[in-house]
């Protein structure tokens, strides 16, 4: 935000004022309290309902066109002038359209329609989806707006110089600007007064209005300016009241020239029972929540055509906030709205429900962002789009006009949204926040300080899976105390069921963001973990040890009695961010949403989408059989309270692009450090030094992917990628195991992304080559024996490396092999007596397991043998017949 105010500070600009009354410069010299504000309003997305779409028919002599068109005579117009046709002949038959308005959907479509059936000589319909419309153009431009006031010393008003900056054009037709019909010359766009200039009476009083071309093409919609005028209006009279310490609704109404929004101020007031409210709001009842209430007015002129046109509306707006967290509910608004005679008032009264879901959602999460020159948008999903699990209650009040004419009334009720919603922050919390979006990841920053990183946690050597389970038995226990204190204060009371919905048909997504949505499931590797041996894609069932009890995977088909075919977008992000399934239950972070909350918005959606269009299997997971007190759900939400972390992943502006993009996909979808890093008491992550030091999953050692990585030769950003995208480099050998499955998805990705993670993970390893170490002393082994087993079994397919043929694909070399350098001989065993039956890829080939014709004791003189041959430097491996009957008796994955 900070670098779009910045851009429109530099942007040039034509200035207009458009009032000025009394002696603005010197009263802003004399004020006892001098009050000098900037707001912030960032770009908005399109935000319609449904996708835009228009029908048109040409004809020699005429031109019929069905759009969702809010500006008929407007695009009228335009395809006159497109066409060179007179406006008579064309006829523009306006349809009813979910929210599909402005000149970068339903007008552009027509155009594009008209067009292309002139061209082939039929009737042509022209449909976008979400992702053609949001990559063009933002709804909505950036604001700044600057305001120079102060109080006199009784607390009263008297000054109010007021600058709003708005780099906006009239967004021609965009068919005009591709065939040459308008010249592609960016002219800035005349705002009129309509909210510019402030409701309240002040003495001195002048509005500056910067016109300026602008920065990016943003669309023309209604309502030109008037959120964020209002936003910042609304904000500084409430920044006004409190430091005169008087009620924000008194405050309002003592400055108020016009009876009619006074009486709108009053009613509103009343209707949500508005009480004067000094303090932070907290309850000993709720600990770690914060309550708080928040007022906002405006009357939005809207037109001049056919004649005057207005609409008053006043807001009250409750919200609850998790101090721990910062996750803001919006849990109450009350919307008076005066526009004169209603024809329909229960129609007016639900478009308001509309407007007032999806300004909330506007103000607590929608962001646009400006990359290399660039529109990077959120896209959002099925409807509502709220940052939030429910739809807070919303309180309509029509005040009743029957004897004067209509002025226009539903949209425009909306406008107060933001200022009431901020203002209502800054009564729970005691902070104002005069740049929009308000996150959780900025309100937990302002009231707790920058987020602690953890701790650096040392991983403790460990040389079998049942004494790490004890391990993590005896930290959960030690534990449950943190959890608790961690319930109270995230056991948020609005953690309730998201209502069951029906998505959108599988149809409904483009090919691009159902092939986006594909690229996310490869690299977060979805169906290893929700497929059993088998069973059908993502339909759950697969059984996974963990050291609390037994877990079985969950059915992500859009199956609608087992699966997630009922799931709202909403309830799908919460899930996948929070680890808060759909019926409020909490997750357990097996499923590692600790990671996939860092995925973007759009990569979030596209997942769904991704999911929603594949084939529905009713399947039901067995029940969980974790053990007490692991069974209580509950308690996870004391540990998400201690290890959930932050949102979307964070560029390092350090770093370049591809190390951005690897690092993302690495601890994003990628969830690597979900297998290797090691993990603490209580089975979470250890980050510092020790994050992506090593892990173990399935009888496999994950090992370190950082500096402490023991391959002997180091592993290069060209290395990684040849394994990451085959399953083998030739300087470290074949992936098996878990990492087998993960390589056969990576290897669907596009090359760039591979590229990335490699790029990323050879950075943060940082390896160097290994020094020539002298031999280390080792215990007496029959080394004589293994080497002879070894060359009569294994070396007719390892021998390439050494001059020998090659065999039934690749032939590893031993000398590379980091399973030979390891700590623990786990993953050479692994090999040697379960083989590779599901390789990576086909060319890898296949190696077979030799548990059925070499003993333990044979098994443990070839990895003796290999050890001492191949890793001379390093120790030998203890118990080894011992460790060998262990691996045998547990396989693993292969």
């Amino acid at each position: 935000l900070r670098d779009i105010e910045q851009a429109i500070r530099d942007n040039p600009r034509t200035s207009r004022v458009v009032h000025d009354s009394g002696e603005v410069d010197a009263a802003l010299a004399n004020v006892a309290q001098r009050f000098t504000r900037s707001y912030v309003w960032p770009y908005q997305l399109h935000a319609s309902i449904g996708p835009s779409c228009a029908v048109a028919d040409y004809q020699p002599d005429s031109l019929q066109v069905w759009s969702g068109t809010q500006n008929p005579h407007l695009l009228r117009a335009d395809l006159a002038w497109l066409l060179e046709r007179p406006e008579e002949t064309i006829e523009v038959n306006r349809m009813e359209a979910a929210g599909c308005y402005g000149r970068n959907c339903a007008d552009d479509v027509a155009a594009d329609a008209a067009l292309l059936s002139r061209a082939v000589g039929q009737p042509v319909r022209v449909q976008l989806t979400r992702a053609q419309e949001h990559v063009w153009e933002p709804k909505g431009t950036a604001q700044l707006m600057e305001v120079d006031g102060g109080l006199d010393a009784q607390g009263n008003p008297q000054v109010y110089d007021f600058t709003t900056s708005y780099p906006s054009n009239g967004a021609p037709t965009l068919a005009l600007l591709l065939t040459g019909r308008v010249d592609p010359v960016a002219l800035a766009y005349e705002m009129g007064d309509r909210t510019s200039i402030p409701p309240y009476d002040f003495p001195h009083l002048r509005v500056t209005i910067e016109d300026m071309a602008p920065i990016v093409r943003a669309s023309w919609m209604r309502g030109v300016s008037a959120l964020p005028n209002t936003f910042a209006h609304e904000s500084y009279m409430d920044e006004l009241a409190h430091a005169a310490g008087v009620d924000p609704v008194e405050y309002r109404l003592r400055y108020i020239q016009d009876d009619r929004a006074a009486e709108l101020m009053r009613a509103t007031a009343a209707r949500a029972d508005w009480t004067p409210r000094t303090a932070i709001q907290q309850t000993a009842s709720e600990p770690g929540i914060l309550r708080g209430r928040g007022f906002a007015y405006a009357r939005y002129i809207h037109s001049k055509f056919p004649g005057f046109g207005a609409a008053w509306a006043a807001w009250v707006a409750d919200v609850a906030i998790d101090k721990q967290s910062g996750e803001i509910a919006v849990t109450r608004i009350t919307v008076g709205h005066d526009a004169g005679m209603m024809i329909n008032p229960e129609g007016v009264k639900h478009q308001i429900h509309g407007n007032v879901i999806q300004s909330t959602s506007r103000v607590l999460k929608e962001q646009v962002t400006i990359e290399s020159n660039l529109i990077a948008s959120q896209e959002w999903g099925s409807y509502p789009i709220l940052t939030f699990p429910e739809v807070p209650d919303i309180d309509v009040m029509m005040v009743p006009r029957p004897h004067e004419p209509p002025l226009g009334a539903g949209e425009s009720a909306s406008v107060p949204s933001a200022a009431a919603i901020a203002n209502a922050v800054f009564d729970a919390t005691g902070i104002r926040f005069r740049e929009l979006p308000i996150t959780a990841d900025k309100l937990r920053q302002a009231l707790n300080g920058p987020d602690p990183q953890p701790e650096p946690q040392l991983a403790a050597p460990v040389s079998t899976a049942r004494r790490r389970s004890r391990k993590w038995a005896l930290g959960g226990v030690t534990g449950l105390l943190g959890l608790a204190a961690g319930v109270a204060i995230n056991a948020l009371p609005w953690r309730a069921p998201i209502a069951p919905v029906t998505p959108p048909a599988a149809g409904s997504w483009s090919a691009e963001m159902l092939e986006r949505g594909r690229q996310v499931a490869a690299a977060g590797d979805c169906a290893v973990c929700h497929t059993t041996e088998g069973g059908a894609t993502n339909a759950g069932g697969l059984k996974m040890e963990t050291p609390f009890g037994t877990l079985y995977t969950t059915n992500i088909t859009p199956d609608k009695q087992t699966g997630i075919g009922s799931w709202s977008f909403n309830a799908f992000d919460r899930a996948m961010r929070q680890g808060i399934s759909r019926d409020g239950h909490h997750l357990y972070p097996a499923f590692p949403y600790t990671s996939f909350r860092q995925l973007s918005e759009g990569d979030m959606q596209a997942l769904y989408a991704w999911l929603m269009s594949q084939p529905a299997v009713h399947q039901a997971p067995p029940e969980n059989q974790m053990r007490f007190p692991y069974n209580l759900r509950f308690l996870m939400a004391g540990w998400n309270a201690l290890y959930l972390g932050r949102g979307e992943y964070q560029p390092d502006p350090r770093k370049g692009a591809e190390w951005n993009r690897g690092a993302y996909l690495v601890n994003g979808a990628g969830h690597c450090g979900a297998c290797h890093s090691p993990r603490n008491l209580l089975g979470a992550e250890k980050r510092g030094d020790n994050f992506l030091a090593g892990g173990w999953v399935d009888g496999w050692e994950a090992p370190a992917l950082n500096q402490l990585n023991k391959a002997p030769q180091p592993w290069t950003a060209q290395s990684l990628y040849n394994y990451l995208r085959s399953g083998y480099d030739a300087q470290h050998g074949v992936a098996a195991g878990p990492m087998a499955p993960v390589v056969s998805h990576l290897a669907t990705l596009p090359e760039a992304d591979v590229r990335a993670m490699a790029s990323y993970l050879a950075d943060i390893n940082g390896q160097a080559a290994r020094p020539v170490a002298a031999p280390v002393a080792k215990p007496a082994w029959n080394t004589a024996t293994g080497e002879r087993l070894f060359k009569g079994a294994c070396q007719a397919c390892h021998s390439a490396s050494e001059g020998g043929p090659q065999l039934f694909g690749v032939s590893p070399s031993m000398a590379n092999s980091s399973s030979i350098t390891s700590a623990t001989p786990d993953n050479l065993l692994q090999v040697v007596l379960h083989g590779i039956d599901k390789p990576a890829t086909d060319a890898l080939g296949y190696m077979p397991g030799f548990a059925a014709s070499l003993s333990d004791k044979q098994v443990a003189d070839i990895a003796a043998w290999l050890r001492q041959r191949y890793a001379p430097d390093q120790p030998a491996w203890q118990n080894l017949s011992e460790k060998v009957a262990q691996v045998r008796a547990n396989p693993g994955s292969h």
